[in-house]
């Protein structure tokens, strides 16, 4: 076990889920790596168990049918916390947070209890988003800012 969980809630990421297993594997940096999936019905949930059983520090929760992003995070920092880790990242499988990033944010110093990347930094970085969901991603931060 790593010190590092990288935590990653799926819903219908199929067609995500190889490349952004690959890219992590190409950071310089040791870390297990949960997906979370809510019973994807593109076969995301399997496309995960068959790379589970090539990647030793690749694990995969299954859930029930739209189970929830927040609950997802909540299933992932359980896992960490039962699994005593000492670093626990999560993100997005649609790259709308980019792996890359992932030594920059272990580079800082990590005396604080919580680092935040946001894609709220770079404008453009949700240009490809329709209204509704722009709408829905605004409300819950302001949401998560007030209450």
């Amino acid at each position: 076990m790593n010190d590092i969980l990288i935590g990653i809630p799926t819903l219908n990421e199929a067609d995500h889920v190889p490349q952004m297993v690959q890219r992590i594997a190409q950071l310089p940096i040791q870390a297990d790596l949960l997906f979370v999936d809510d019973s994807s019905t593109d076969g995301t949930g399997e496309i995960l168990d068959r790379m589970a059983e090539k990647h030793i520090n690749l694990k995969v929760i299954h859930r029930p049918p739209f189970s929830g992003i927040g609950s997802a995070h909540r299933d992932i920092i359980s896992y960490a916390y039962e699994k005593g880790y000492s670093i626990l990242i999560t993100l997005d499988c649609d790259f709308s947070h980019q792996p890359e990033d992932i030594p920059k944010i272990l580079s800082t110093d990590l005396h604080a209890p919580v680092v935040v990347g946001s894609r709220f930094l770079d404008r453009q970085s949700l240009s490809e988003w329709n209204f509704g969901r722009k709408v829905l991603t605004h409300l819950g931060h302001f949401l998560t800012h007030r209450v």
